[in-house]
């Protein structure tokens, strides 16, 4: 499978989690809710909101898009979502249902840089697993951000600045570009992020933003969860459990196909 690079992926962390699980997507870009992308979020530290990501090809096409729901506080982000009410066209038909039957179709990631970890926890099959953090995906207060407004516009009734926003570590290295609608009524919080990565473009939509302080306890895998060292371990016991093989069929009929993204001529 394809190693995932969390420091210049441009989608949610969630992908990243159901990357590491749907090993059929491997030739995906790149995933991860990076140190850089959560600075674009500026300094609103702590929020819950409902989000949907768009991920286009050259053509324009979707190929993939997911709904999603995230919360945020010190540092800290979570993301859910329901495979059931994701699209792409990389994804094989059966997927969700092998899924569903594992009991691994809903997805929560937990990013935690104060323990250097990323949680991968699914409720259905109450087990989890944890993955190592890069050192550089823990400094988020470490890094610059810059802005260069490029207009104003309004998004769903909120008056935003469309800013050229620009993440920079302490020396000046620019570590991602994106254009940011920043609300502000909302204590500037980006309602859309447009990024570009390897011909894709990447498009996240912000609604019902709520800024107060959410339950910490939705940053902690529930302690009567079994802990897994990898989502492959989970999924091979999950598996067993269910009496299922491992996808690795549909992977292999994935991985032979056109790349994600693409348009077969």
């Amino acid at each position: 499978m394809k190693k995932l690079n969390f420091r210049n992926g441009v989608l949610l962390v969630s992908l990243a989690a159901l990357f590491q699980t749907l090993t059929a997507l491997a030739q995906l870009p790149g995933a991860g809710m990076n140190s850089a992308m959560v600075r674009l979020f500026g300094d609103n530290i702590s929020f819950t909101t409902r989000a949907d990501v768009q991920v286009f090809n050259d053509k324009n096409q979707v190929w993939l898009q997911m709904p999603s729901v995230m919360a945020s506080t010190d540092g800290k982000m979570r993301i859910d979502v329901d495979l059931g009410l994701l699209h792409s066209s990389a994804l094989p038909a059966n997927i969700v249902a092998y899924y569903k039957k594992l009991g691994m179709d809903r997805v929560i990631s937990v990013t935690r840089p104060d323990k250097k970890a990323l949680f991968i926890i699914y409720p259905r099959a109450q087990s989890y697993a944890v993955m190592p953090l890069a050192n550089e995906d823990t400094q988020a207060g470490a890094e610059k951000l810059e802005r260069k407004p490029l207009g104003k516009e309004t998004i769903d009734g909120h008056p935003c600045v469309k800013n050229l926003s620009t993440v920079k570590t302490l020396k000046g290295t620019p570590l991602m570009q994106a254009v940011t609608w920043n609300a502000t009524d909302l204590k500037e919080f980006p309602l859309r992020i447009e990024t570009k990565e390897n011909g894709n473009t990447t498009v996240m939509r912000f609604q019902q933003v709520n800024l107060n302080k959410p339950d910490p306890r939705l940053f902690d895998a529930p302690a009567s969860y079994k802990q897994f060292m990898n989502p492959a371990d989970l999924e091979a016991a999950a598996a067993k459990k269910a009496g299922a093989t491992t996808s690795g069929g549909a992977n292999a009929k994935a991985r032979s196909g056109a790349k994600p993204g693409s348009t077969k001529k």
